[in-house]
C-alpha cells in the first residue's frame, strides 16, 4: 500500500491553489466529522492564525478556538460588538452555522474589512467554505448609500427652499427645479423638466435668457440681473435673478436663483420698515417672463362669475361635480373648486353623469354640487336630479379654441365705454396681430402680399430655427402656432408660399390646407404649401396630397432644404393681387 500522493493528485492540488489566487479567495473543506482535509493558503490572509492550525486533520473546534484567540470576531450583530463575547458561546454558533445545508454572509472582520462567506454542506457530508474581501465593494456601496441620502437631502432643501430655483443642463434642458419656481407658471415639475426656455417663454425673452445663460457657461462668471416677471395668476414677482456655473469641465451645469424681492420693493429700490434704502436698482427691473394668460385669466372670470360666490366658498372640504363636454372648462373649474379645497372631478355626458351619481349614493359618498354645462347634450334630463344634490348651469359660450376670436369679433361690436370686457382687450387696428378678415374681397390692399413665408409650427425650437433661417436668406415671414391662427394670418398677409407642419394644434396642418383651398376657389389665386412632416411616411404624404398641398419636407429642416423650396416655389412668382 502506498500512502504517497500521487504526481497528478499534486498537480490537481497545485492548479486549485493557483486558482484560488486568480479568484482572490480562500477556499476551507471540512469532512463529514469536521475535521480539516484542505484548506488553501489564501486563508491565512484572512485569519493572523498560526499556519499549522491548516494542517490535514485539525477539527473545526480547534480551528475556531485559534481565530478567536487571534483576535477576530465575526457574525457578531453591530450593537452586540462593544460586549464582551464568550469563547465557547461564539464558537458555538459559528458551529451551528457551518451545519446548515446553505449559509451566506457578509460580516465584518475589522474596521474597513469585509468577507464574503459562503458555506454549502454537500450531500456527502463534507463542507466547503468560501472567502472574498468585499471590502471595495462594501465601500463602494456605503458612500452610493451615503450619496443617495445626500441628494435625496439636497432635493427636499432645494424643494423647500422660498426663492426659485432652477438647474438646467450645458444644452441648456430644465433638470431641477424647485416648487417655488414651479408656482411661477402654475405648473408641475414634469411640465418643465426636459424642456428649454424656449418652451417657458416668449421669443425676446427666451433668447435673453439663454444668451445669459451662454455667458455664464463659457466663462464661468456668475451674472445677476434685476427681472420683473408676472406670474401665471397675473402677481407681479419682483427678483434677483442669479446664475452660477456648476460642475467638472465636460459637465457643467446653470444653476438660477430668484431672490424674491417683491415685498421690499417700491418703485425701482427696495425698502425697509422704516424706509431706509436696502437695495438699489440702478435702471430698474427688466421686463421678463410673462406667465400670466390674459385669455386663459377671462375665461376663469367668465365662468366663476356665473357661480355663487358663497356657495364657491363653502365647498372646503366637501365634494363637487362638474359636467361638461369641453375640456377646456373642465380644466378650469376643477382646478379652482381644488383650489378652494373642494374634491372635484368631471364628466363628459349625461350618461356619465347619471353612472357616477349611482356609484357615489352605492357607496355612500356624498356630493355638494353639480356644475352643468348648458352645452351637454340633453343636460335638461339632469337638472332636476333624484338626488337631492345642489345643482348650478353655466353657460360658457364660446370658451375654447375659438375663444379669443370671439372676444375680438365681441370688443369690435362695442365702444369702449359699453364693452363689458373692461381691459381684457384693447382696440382692435388694422396694423394689429389680431385684425381677422374672413372675405379676402374686402382686404385693404396693404394687407395683401407683404410677407414671403408663412411657416404653420407648434413647437418653439422649430420656429425659432425656421427664423433663424429664413432670417439669413433675408425673407420676410410670420410664424403661426396652429392651424387655425395659419389659415388667419393667410387670409391677412397672402405669403407667397406656407411652410405647414401637419401635426398641430386646435386645427392640424391638413385642415387648414384644406380650408386655404377651399377659400382660394372665391378668389382665383393659388398658394404654394408645402407639407413639414416628422417622418415620410406613404400615409401622411397621401393625405397631404389629397387636401391640396403641392410638395412636402420632412425634419430636421436645413437652410439648403428651404432655399430649395423657396426657390421652386416662391422665388419666380409675380406678385398676387386679388380677383
Amino acid at each position: 500500500m502506498n500512502d504517497v500522493a500521487s504526481p497528478d493528485a499534486n498537480i490537481r492540488l497545485g492548479m486549485f491553489e493557483a486558482a484560488c489566487d486568480i479568484l482572490a479567495a480562500a477556499v476551507i473543506v471540512y469532512d463529514k466529522n469536521d475535521c480539516l482535509v484542505f484548506a488553501s493558503r489564501q486563508v491565512l490572509r484572512y485569519f493572523p492564525i498560526p499556519a499549522d492550525t491548516l494542517k490535514a486533520g485539525t477539527r473545526l473546534r480547534d480551528v475556531l478556538g485559534a481565530i478567536f484567540d487571534s483576535g477576530v470576531r465575526y457574525g457578531i450583530p453591530a450593537d452586540q460588538r462593544h460586549k464582551a463575547v464568550n469563547r465557547e458561546e461564539w464558537i458555538s454558533t459559528r458551529i451551528s452555522a457551518h451545519w446548515r445545508e446553505q449559509h451566506d454572509a457578509v460580516e465584518r472582520l475589522g474596521r474597513d474589512r469585509w468577507i464574503h462567506f459562503r458555506k454549502r454542506r454537500l450531500p456527502s457530508g463534507y463542507n466547503v467554505t468560501t472567502l472574498v474581501d468585499v471590502s471595495e465593494q462594501k465601500k463602494q456601496e456605503e458612500q452610493w448609500r451615503s450619496d443617495l441620502e445626500r441628494i435625496a437631502l439636497t432635493e427636499e432643501i432645494l424643494e423647500t427652499l422660498p426663492s426659485p430655483v432652477v438647474i438646467k443642463d450645458r444644452n441648456f434642458t430644465y433638470i431641477a427645479a424647485n416648487r417655488a419656481f414651479c408656482a411661477i407658471y402654475n405648473a408641475n415639475a414634469d411640465g418643465i423638466l426636459g424642456r428649454s426656455v424656449w418652451d417657458l417663454a416668449d421669443a425676446e425673452n427666451a433668447e435673453r435668457i439663454e444668451r445669459s445663460d451662454r455667458t455664464v457657461l463659457e466663462t464661468g462668471e456668475p451674472y445677476s440681473v434685476p427681472e420683473h416677471v408676472i406670474r401665471a395668476d397675473g402677481s407681479d414677482l419682483y427678483a434677483i435673478t442669479r446664475k452660477y456655473r456648476i460642475g467638472a469641465p465636460g459637465h457643467h451645469a446653470i444653476v438660477t436663483v430668484m431672490e424674491d424681492v417683491t415685498a421690499l420693493v417700491a418703485g425701482n429700490r427696495a425698502m425697509s420698515d422704516d424706509g431706509d434704502v436696502l437695495l438699489s436698482v440702478p435702471g430698474g427691473f427688466v421686463e421678463a417672463q410673462n406667465c400670466f394668460d390674459p385669455v386663459r385669466d377671462a375665461e376663469r372670470r367668465l365662468l366663476l362669475e356665473q357661480l355663487n360666490g358663497e356657495e364657491l366658498r363653502a365647498l372646503a372640504g366637501r365634494r363637487a361635480l362638474i359636467a361638461t363636454p369641453n375640456p377646456r372648462i373642465e380644466e378650469i373649474l376643477v382646478g379652482e373648486f381644488r383650489a378652494r379645497g373642494a374634491d372635484c372631478c368631471a364628466v363628459r355626458s349625461v350618461h356619465e353623469h347619471d353612472a357616477f351619481l349611482a356609484l357615489a349614493a352605492r357607496q355612500g359618498i356624498s356630493i355638494a354640487l353639480v356644475v352643468i354645462d348648458d352645452n351637454l347634450p340633453d343636460h335638461e334630463r339632469i337638472l332636476s336630479n333624484e338626488h337631492g344634490i345642489a345643482t348650478r348651469v353655466i353657460a360658457p359660450d364660446g370658451i375654447g379654441p375659438d375663444f379669443m376670436r370671439t372676444l375680438a369679433e365681441e370688443h369690435e361690436l362695442l365702444s369702449q365705454n359699453a364693452s363689458p370686457l373692461g381691459d381684457i382687450l384693447t382696440p382692435v387696428s388694422l396694423s394689429d396681430d389680431w385684425y381677422i378678415a374672413t372675405d379676402i374681397s374686402v382686404m385693404l390692399p396693404g394687407a395683401v402680399g407683404d410677407i414671403e413665408v408663412l411657416v404653420a409650427e407648434d413647437n418653439q425650437i422649430n420656429q425659432f430655427v425656421f427664423s433663424q433661417i429664413l432670417e439669413g436668406m433675408g425673407i420676410s415671414h410670420r410664424i403661426a402656432e396652429n392651424g387655425e391662427e395659419a389659415v388667419m394670418l393667410w387670409r391677412k398677409h397672402q405669403p407667397r408660399l406656407v411652410l405647414m407642419d401637419i401635426s398641430m394644434p386646435v386645427m392640424n396642418g391638413i385642415d387648414a390646407a384644406m380650408e386655404i383651398r377651399e377659400a382660394e376657389k372665391l378668389t382665383g389665386t393659388h398658394t404654394p404649401i408645402v407639407a413639414v412632416t416628422a417622418q415620410a411616411l406613404n400615409v401622411d404624404m397621401q393625405n397631404c396630397m389629397e387636401a391640396g398641398m403641392d410638395d412636402y419636407i420632412t425634419k430636421p429642416v436645413s437652410p439648403d432644404m428651404i432655399e430649395a423650396i423657396y426657390r421652386r416655389y416662391a422665388a419666380k412668382q409675380p406678385e398676387k393681387s386679388v380677383a
